[in-house]
């Protein structure tokens, strides 16, 4: 037996080997994550210009003071970016769980169903923008013509000229290209569901609503938790829906982080004040994931 805080030789060699396997996991890691996040935080506190060869002079904390006291499209664009969010993630969830709970069961052509219900899913973010544009179109749009056939509106709707109204329009097209999402991870829970728990629900009585809550809902909190925590921070890098169709406007209605970034960054060469609204970005979304997490992990040991 070895001295106490001596290692064996074979504990050294797993030892070596586990580095060894290790190493090229977080050689990558350090390429692709870390360093650029290092250089994302190195300019943050620069004032780097795109258009400048040299990386800019060091301002330190300057390009935060100027973003959280002088900027006033920044509160805007945090704004409607947690209503875009949430807007899109309340939305598709309820949907998604709704096509869930009807297509779980036997009901007839469900297979070709949910087949149909993920088309949504696999069409480009794109295409889902140039469709928006064309359904929500203020003179021959098919959302219109609905809405005016069913005695909802009198006149059409400039949908992308107010600003109200084209927030609405790309929530009602993201949850629709998200919700298919939402239903194939719910789906797959739901097949999990032990039918031994339904059946004695069945047998003390409980009704539909109350089966779902108290059986189906905990059975599945751990998937609705990790799926509304990546679907947030997916909505909240959110760029392609709404750079195609309305690029912020009109008048920064549509203005979100991914959109006010990319603008500052590549249309205002302001590359070091874009890296300190990305900064204060990631620290938001890392801010909510650890809460998030914390108030789930807590209501399951409940």
């Amino acid at each position: 037996m070895p001295p106490r805080g001596h290692s064996s030789p074979r504990s050294r060699s797993d030892q070596r080997y586990a580095a060894a396997f290790l190493a090229p996991t977080l050689a990558i890691l350090a390429l692709v994550v870390f360093y650029p996040l290092a250089t994302v935080l190195a300019s943050s506190l620069r004032d780097a210009n795109l258009l400048a060869r040299a990386g800019g002079r060091f301002v330190g904390l300057g390009n935060f003071v100027r973003l959280l006291t002088l900027d006033e499209v920044f509160p805007t664009a945090v704004l409607n970016t947690v209503i875009f969010t949430a807007s899109s993630v309340v939305g598709a969830f309820v949907v998604g769980f709704a096509l869930a709970l009807a297509l779980s069961g036997r009901v007839p052509l469900r297979g070709f169903l949910r087949g149909i219900a993920l088309i949504p899913w696999v069409i480009p973010g794109v295409i889902v923008a140039l469709l928006t544009l064309y359904m929500f179109n203020g003179e021959v749009g098919i959302v219109n013509f609905t809405l005016r056939s069913l005695g909802l509106i009198r006149h059409f709707i400039p949908w992308f000229a107010r600003e109200r109204a084209a927030l609405a329009a790309l929530v009602v097209a993201n949850v629709w290209n998200q919700t298919p999402f939402y239903f194939l991870m719910l789906l797959a829970g739901l097949q999990t569901q032990p039918e031994e728990l339904v059946e004695a629900a069945k047998m003390d009585g409980a009704g539909v609503v109350l089966r779902f809550l108290n059986v189906t809902v905990p059975h599945l909190k751990g998937i609705i938790m990790i799926i509304t925590a990546l679907m947030v921070i997916w909505n909240f890098n959110n760029f392609d829906l709404i750079w195609a169709t309305t690029q912020g406007g009109p008048v920064d209605a549509t203005m979100t982080l991914s959109i006010y970034t990319y603008r500052q960054a590549f249309l205002s060469f302001q590359f070091g004040y874009s890296t300190a609204i990305s900064v204060v970005w990631l620290l938001g979304l890392l801010a909510f994931s650890v809460f998030y997490i914390r108030v789930m992990e807590g209501s399951r040991r409940a």
